[in-house]
């Protein structure tokens, strides 16, 4: 007999939006039907609810000690990922690396400490070719990341021997691509502290020489590659070109920033919008919304990165002073079916891919992770579709803002499901720091 069944929810599937119940024993789905019996379970009543897998994000900056200030850590931010639908992450260094095995243990213990939710870890960030591989996979992850551009920039040498060293263990390399020389020499023609500067400091042809270069040291060396945080529907064409030729697993992805804002709105918001990449034009917008649709991006993350309010607003007198990142993993899912969804421009089995299944496969932990079929975790997401304006007092992220201030979406997340147990209700969550667990990963992790 099941413990709680999920009633009268309308289940997002590969085929579209099926009416139907989910039962739960032991945090574990073992039945999912139109039609089920009570039998003395707890009810948990969607009442036409749309009910999803929790979404899985895998690129988010977390937990820095040396970094974030009091209050930000990855027991307030996983907290903020629940509230919005999100049940599992994969977190990735900030300024501190995470490059040995022990490094990388000790930052597990920390957040196993601290999580709301189920979580992954990437090691990083790389800035030489002196990689323990193969220690580094049994100690739980099968993601390294490295950067073409400051401030942890990799040389050309350093990033194909790092790519040699990942890829002959069994790993994957998770790149930022942008040039550093074609950043620098941008900069330099700039003078000026205002935001609108720093959308030039950045230009799209940095993206484009760095992927295409990537691209060509994964097929040299026959490692697979993840380019994360694709800025431009021009970035994802070029990435999408290695993955056509097959020659080397690669896979796409960007950040719901870069779908909901261009260069037009930094005369708006200013420092609120500050990102590395930058924001590039409303046409390079579009092309993205493209690139979402037809497939050739894989994933949508959220590219998470947590400041308060204050330490954001200096950037009116000075953009170069904050650091660059957005808190957008509460609001990530909700955008993505107002601006896509409810906006005509993906269906509800596409979402279902794009912050779901996708994500899950691409961290090797699907279908346990990403899916509502039998034998699967029990994380479910149910969803009303309602008007609500986005302000920072309305979401648990802890920072005082978001990007999204005043923004009008069409969905609004209602319950959280984590492990077969209510977690979050209204963007309120109610369980506690420590209830999620770490999730080895990779072919040899223990």
């Amino acid at each position: 007999m099941a413990e709680t069944i999920v009633t009268g929810a309308r289940i997002v599937t590969p085929q579209g939006l099926e009416p139907g119940d989910i039962a739960i024993t032991d945090g574990v789905i073992d039945a999912v039907d139109p039609d089920l019996s009570p039998d003395g379970a707890n009810i948990i009543d969607a009442d036409g609810a749309i009910a999803l897998p929790g979404v899985v994000d895998i690129h988010n900056h977390m937990h820095d000690e040396e970094l974030f200030p009091d209050g930000i850590d990855f027991g307030s931010q996983t907290a903020s990922a629940l509230a919005g639908g999100v049940t599992t992450v994969v977190e990735l260094p900030t300024q501190t690396p995470v490059r040995t095995p022990a490094a990388f243990l000790e930052k597990r213990k920390t957040c196993e400490q601290l999580a709301h939710v189920d979580f992954g870890l990437v090691a990083g960030n790389y800035e030489t070719g002196d990689v323990d591989a193969e220690g580094v996979l049994t100690a739980g992850t099968p993601d390294f990341k490295t950067f073409t551009a400051e401030p942890y920039r990799a040389s050309d040498d350093a990033i194909i021997s790092l790519l040699n060293s990942v890829g002959a263990a069994g790993g994957t390399v998770r790149v930022h691509c942008e040039n550093q020389a074609i950043l620098d020499d941008a900069r330099a023609g700039i003078d000026g502290n205002d935001p609108s500067v720093y959308m030039e400091s950045r230009p799209l042809a940095a993206e484009l020489e760095a992927i295409e270069r990537i691209g060509r040291f994964a097929e040299y060396t026959d490692c697979p590659v993840h380019f994360v945080h694709i800025s431009s529907g021009s970035g994802a064409r070029v990435a999408a070109r290695f993955r056509s030729r097959g020659e080397v697993p690669v896979t796409l992805e960007t950040c719901p920033h870069y779908l909901a804002f261009s260069t037009a709105d930094v005369a708006e918001k200013g420092p609120f919008l500050k990102v590395n990449p930058s924001l590039k034009s409303p046409a390079e917008v579009d092309r993205l919304w493209d690139a979402i649709a037809d497939g050739t991006i894989d994933l949508v993350a959220s590219e998470h990165f947590p400041t308060y309010r204050e330490e954001r607003e200096r950037g009116w007198e000075n953009i170069w002073e904050p650091y660059a990142g957005l808190p957008t993993i509460e609001t990530m899912l909700e955008f993505m079916i107002t601006e896509g969804v409810h906006a005509g421009r993906i269906s509800w089995p596409r979402l279902l891919e794009l912050l779901c299944a996708a994500p899950a496969r691409v961290s090797g932990i699907y279908p346990r992770k990403g899916s509502l079929t039998v034998g699967t975790d029990a994380d479910i997401v149910l969803l009303r579709e309602k008007e609500w304006t986005v302000t920072a007092d309305a979401l648990t992220f802890n920072g005082g803002w978001t990007p999204f201030e005043g923004w009008q979406f069409s969905a609004r997340v209602e319950t959280v499901i984590r492990d077969g147990v209510v977690s979050a209700d209204g963007h309120e969550v109610t369980g506690d720091p420590g209830d999620g667990s770490f999730i080895p990963r990779g072919p040899t992790a223990e």
